[in-house]
């Protein structure tokens, strides 16, 4: 599925990635993590690795433009010991610097120490996230789950994905190794505890192509 094929249906997965997968690495991040994720710098040397391949700039730049950069990045490995399944929801909030009650935004939290807000839906219409699979993922591994189409419809309630469920099929997304899973921030989704073995290792990825209501900046980026 091509950038034409992001756009109609909220998600893509992109193969042909012209480095190996950078196991040791990423294995590296996650040493001493108990709980299976880590956040880690959006301008990190992975992070970097994968948005300098030329067939995931090309789809970047032509579905946001130039300026699009990575805000947040995150690590997470779906293993027998830590698994974990994910309601459906869409991923509505963004990490920013400081609390200011003067910003357009909504929705205040705190998560990990550090504030986080409900833009506005123009500027999460201007955001993509990347999932850089370094394990295989198949339905019996958690695959993410989509109801597809459903990035167009703007925020939606938690009612509101229920009607949806009742009328749009849900769509397994299984991933390839080495290939990368590109979706809408505002596409609905899910996934289920894995059944099998293994790993499910994943470098995480929003990029955006704006920035946070004044006075807010990104917090990692």
């Amino acid at each position: 599925m091509d950038g034409d094929g992001l756009v109609r249906q909220g998600h893509a997965v992109i193969g042909g990635l012209e480095i190996p997968v950078p196991q040791q690495a990423f294995d590296a991040l996650l040493t001493r993590e108990s709980s299976g994720s880590r956040r880690i710098p959006a301008g990190h040397d992975l992070v970097g690795l994968l948005l300098r391949q030329p067939n995931i700039r090309k789809l970047i730049t032509r579905i946001l433009g130039d300026t699009v950069r990575p805000v947040r990045a995150i690590v997470f490995d779906k293993t027998a010991k830590s698994n974990w399944a994910v309601p459906w929801h869409q991923d509505r909030t963004i990490a920013v610097d400081r609390r200011d009650d003067r910003a357009e935004v909504r929705c205040w939290t705190v998560k990990n120490g550090v504030p986080h807000c409900e833009p506005p839906v123009s500027l999460l219409q201007r955001m993509v996230t990347l999932r850089w699979h370094f394990d295989a993922v198949g339905l019996r591994d958690g695959c993410i789950r989509v109801l597809p189409g459903s990035h167009r419809l703007g925020r939606l309630t938690a009612a509101d994905i229920s009607e949806l469920l009742a009328t749009v099929p849900a769509v397994d997304a299984p991933v390839p190794a080495g290939a990368v899973f590109m979706m809408s921030p505002l596409l609905v989704h899910s996934s289920r505890k894995r059944v099998t073995q293994g790993r499910r290792r994943v470098l995480h990825v929003e990029l955006a192509a704006g920035d946070p209501p004044m006075p807010l900046r990104w917090a990692w980026a």
